[in-house]
Parts: structure tokens; C-alpha cells; sequence
């Protein structure tokens, strides 16, 4: 079996090496589904209580060394260390054990009768299957807490999972990986395969039985036609244009710095960042006045030794690709702010944009870094339009100081999840189901339903009195459609007499007299 060249990554502001592996290549992916394959059974087979027990030796050890985790994410992707320890570390740890004490009870078998009356013979059992060998394609921007949040469910269900993390990241997965081995989860169960889009593309398409994607719309639609052609199912997370909506009786105070802080951290690399602002006519001006006053406090770093709040984004491509959208903007007509100046690559200064037209960029695209535009509105439904306008759909954070009228707003809003006086921590809340509409992409993680999207349903019909024969069997008599008709009135008539007329016709025809 070949193995490919090897993938290296670097410091994010020294750039010394941190991490390197061998590259898959489309051999070694095909090896790595087949030895998935061969183990899935065996797992599956392990009682689910010794499953739920390794996955706990896991959250221990990944906690024990969360120092050198975090370390490791923070060079790879440049976050704070306090990022890298709460948004990372801590949620990968509460979700692990979220599962870990519910994956029991809402995997428990639903026993049920039939609420149809011809049916009552029948008892209905649900199981909870796994779908078998599965695909996993995390991105780089939360290396550790977007691939945990989905391997602890799949795995927990009896799945073995073949993960390709992105190339930007392989030192965070295979720290990862060492200590899934280390907790006593075979390898082949939790495989690893490094590499770019060939490798991607290698892996959804060589023969698993679901895919599990987070990253751009455009992979995202790729992904989703090649699980079509081989008639799969997939789960997506495409990231999203998430809105603020700030009411007219909101605290300012309050709303600038949490919306500070859900734009710029992770240098504004977040699926669930609030990427645009609607803020009301009547708070505006304070609005924007405490926000430039956050924004300003803000510490950047530029440097190497700093302690800072906004570091570099992933690298100098995407920190041009930001400048072109703050350029083009601009060009439309929006009004450019940067307390702290412009900064050398790949370092993105915190951007406030201010009067923005409505075709621009910043507000119809997903932009990936640390760019705010702020737009001001007439009333809550000019609000409403205007955040329900964008194709995405995967989050947003409603501010008001009635919980009352916010809770309103956020039930017409368009989005996955919506946050009030708060934002961006939903896809830390290891309970809340997460995930979007739109071009956010389809299927949820975390909470119940990252469970249930790991596995699928299996359904036992009982009869209790199988010696009584069934009505629809064979033979059929001149008299059974007569039966059936009044079997059919005694159930769905609306006049009491006709219901009444097909009692004994009905009791005969089911006993079978």
C-alpha cells in the first residue's frame, strides 16, 4: 500500500513546524473503510454500557492532556488560549459526556401499540441501528470540538468512522486519534486518513454508508451530489451569514459587547459568528458608539509574545480574500472603520461597516473573518425582512430587554437556533441540536438529534394472537368487501347509527367468523 507525501504545519506567527504526517493516498482511504468495515461488526456488537465506558476513558484523557491540546490548536489556527481551552477543550469534554449519560436512554428500544383499531393485535417495537462504516469530513477552524462533537454520538451508536480532518489542522486530529487509541477504541473503528479535497473526495465516494460534512457551500454541494449518485444519506454544516437583531428597548451596553465578542473571536472564524447587524433607528447611534468603544478595546495581536483577544486568520489567502470584500464594500458605498488600523497579513484588523448597501458583500455572502456590518432598520418586522433575506439559515441572536417580544422575534426568524441576549455559544451547548436551512446545509450535531443522526430505525410489527389468521389473508369471500365497508363507517363516520351499524360486522370480521 502506498502512502503519500507528507503534510507539515506550521506556527501561525512563528512559522516553525508543529506537526507533520504521511498523506493518505486513494489507496490508503480504500484501506482504511475496509478495516472499518471488518471492525464495525465486533463494535456494534459490544454492549452498548462498554462502548459509553470507553468514550468516558476518552473525555478523561483528552482532559488530562488539555494543556497539550490547546497548545496544539492554538498553533496550528492561532486563537487565544483561552479559546482553544473554552470554546475547544471545554465543549469537546461536555459533549463527550453528554452522550455518555443519555446515548443509554434515548437509544432504548420504543415499545408501542398500533392506535389503528384493525391493528391492535399488533405490537411495535423501535430499535436504534447503526448505519455502519461512516464518513467524516471536519474543517480546521475548531479542529477539536467539531470532529468530537460527532464522534462521540457515531461511535457511541456502534458505528465505525474513517475521519478526514482538513490538512491545515492534522497535528489538533492526530492528538485526537492517539487518545481514542489510548482509551481502548481500536483503530480501525476511529481511522484517520490526512490529505485535501482528492482525499475528500476519495473517502465520501469509496463506499460508505453515510457522510458527515462541515465546511463551504460549494464542497458542501459536492458532497451532497456524490452521496446522491450512490444513493447514501449525508449530513451537512455549511457555515452561515448569522444576524444580530438589535430591538429598539435592547441595553446597548450589553448587546455591543456580546456582539464584540461573537464577531471576533476566532478571529471571526465561526460558523455561528454574527456576521451582520440590524440594529434599530432609535438605538443606533448609542449602539454604534458602545460598539466602536468594544471593538477599540480589543487587543490584536501583531506580534509574537502578545497575550491578545483577535489573532491572524487561517492564512495570507484568506486574510487577501477579506481585504478584496472590506475593497469592494467600500467601493458600494459602505463606511470603512478599523480602530486599530490596517495590519500585515496575516493578521485581518477588526472591521466595522457602517452605512452598507444591501447588495454588499458582507451582507449575501459568508464572510470568514473579522468583518461587521452594521445596517439600521425601522421596527422589528424591517428587521425581521432583512435577516430572513440571506439564503443562510444556521443561526442568529435576537437583543431585547422583554424576553417577551425577543422570544417572538426569534420564532420568525429563519435559522437553525436562535440566541437572545447571547450568541454564538448554541454550538457549545452540548444539549442543543445544531445545524441549519438554506444553504447552511441539512442534518443536525450535538444534543438528541446529533444521536439519532448516527443511526437509523429499525421497526419489529408482533402479532400477540397469530393463530386468529389476519382479515386481508387470503381467501376472500363474497362478503369480505361488505365487512370491510362496514368496518370502514364504524371507524371514520361521522353519524353515530353508521358507526354503530359496523360494531358486529367488525367483531366478526377480526375474530374471523
Amino acid at each position: 500500500m502506498e502512502s503519500g507525501p507528507f503534510i507539515e504545519t506550521r506556527d501561525a506567527f512563528t512559522g516553525a513546524p508543529v506537526a507533520s504526517v504521511v498523506a493518505a493516498t486513494p489507496d490508503t482511504v480504500r484501506h482504511a473503510i475496509d478495516a472499518a468495515r471488518g471492525a464495525q461488526a465486533e463494535w456494534a456488537a459490544r454492549p452498548l454500557v462498554e462502548r459509553l465506558a470507553l468514550l468516558d476513558r476518552w473525555r478523561m484523557l483528552l482532559f488530562q492532556e488539555r494543556h497539550a491540546i490547546a497548545r496544539m490548536v492554538r498553533q496550528e489556527t492561532g486563537k487565544p488560549e483561552a479559546e482553544a481551552l473554552a470554546a475547544e477543550v471545554a465543549t469537546a469534554l461536555d459533549l463527550i459526556r453528554f452522550y455518555v449519560r443519555h446515548a443509554e436512554s434515548l437509544l432504548e428500544p420504543r415499545r408501542r401499540g398500533s392506535a389503528t383499531l384493525a391493528l391492535l393485535r399488533k405490537r411495535l417495537i423501535t430499535t436504534f441501528e447503526p448505519w455502519g462504516t461512516v464518513a467524516l469530513v471536519s474543517p480546521w477552524n475548531y479542529p477539536l470540538m467539531l470532529p468530537v462533537g460527532q464522534l462521540a454520538p457515531l461511535l457511541a451508536a456502534g458505528n465505525a468512522v474513517v475521519h478526514k480532518p482538513s490538512e491545515l489542522t492534522v497535528g489538533t486530529a492526530s492528538l485526537i486519534h492517539a487518545t481514542l487509541v489510548e482509551a481502548g477504541i481500536p483503530p480501525a473503528v476511529a481511522g484517520l486518513v490526512h490529505g485535501g479535497a482528492t482525499i475528500g473526495e476519495a473517502l465520501v465516494g469509496g463506499g460508505v454508508d453515510k457522510v458527515f460534512f462541515t465546511g463551504s457551500v460549494r464542497a458542501g454541494r459536492l458532497v451532497a451530489a456524490r452521496c446522491a449518485e450512490q444513493l447514501i444519506p449525508c449530513s451537512l454544516e455549511l457555515g452561515g451569514s448569522d444576524p444580530a437583531l438589535v430591538l429598539a428597548d435592547a441595553d446597548v451596553r450589553v448587546a455591543a459587547r456580546g456582539i464584540t465578542w461573537g464577531r471576533f473571536t476566532n478571529a471571526g472564524q465561526t460558523c455561528v459568528a454574527t456576521k451582520r447587524v440590524y440594529v434599530d433607528a432609535s438605538i443606533a447611534d448609542a449602539f454604534l458608539q458602545a460598539l466602536r468603544t468594544e471593538v477599540g478595546r480589543l487587543r490584536v495581536r501583531a506580534g509574537s509574545d502578545a497575550t491578545w483577544d483577535v489573532g491572524p486568520v487561517i492564512h495570507a489567502g484568506a486574510a487577501a480574500a477579506l481585504e478584496q470584500v472590506v475593497h469592494d464594500d467600500a467601493a458600494r458605498g459602505a463606511q470603512v472603520e478599523r480602530p486599530h488600523g490596517t495590519l500585515a497579513s496575516p493578521v485581518v484588523a477588526p472591521t466595522l461597516l457602517v452605512n452598507v448597501p444591501s447588495d454588499a458583500r458582507s451582507l449575501t455572502e459568508e464572510v470568514f473573518g473579522p468583518i461587521l456590518p452594521i445596517v439600521v432598520t425601522t421596527g422589528d418586522d424591517d428587521a425581521l425582512a432583512r435577516a430572513n433575506a440571506s439564503p443562510f439559515g444556521l443561526s442568529a441572536s435576537v437583543w431585547s430587554r422583554s424576553r417577551t417580544r425577543a422570544r417572538e422575534v426569534a420564532r420568525r426568524l429563519r435559522a437553525g437556533t436562535v440566541v437572545i441576549n447571547d450568541v454564538a455559544l448554541v454550538a457549545g451547548v452540548a444539549e442543543a441540536d445544531h445545524g441549519g436551512v438554506g444553504l447552511s446545509g441539512y442534518g443536525r450535531s450535538h444534543g438528541a438529534s446529533g444521536l439519532y443522526e448516527a443511526v437509523r430505525t429499525r421497526t419489529i410489527v408482533d402479532d400477540v394472537a397469530p393463530w386468529a389468521g389476519q382479515p386481508w389473508w387470503f381467501p376472500y369471500p363474497a362478503s369480505r368487501a361488505a365487512s370491510f365497508d362496514r368496518y370502514l363507517q364504524m371507524t371514520h363516520a361521522t353519524r353515530v347509527i353508521e358507526r354503530l351499524r359496523g360494531v358486529w360486522p367488525s367483531i366478526r370480521l377480526f375474530l374471523g367468523w
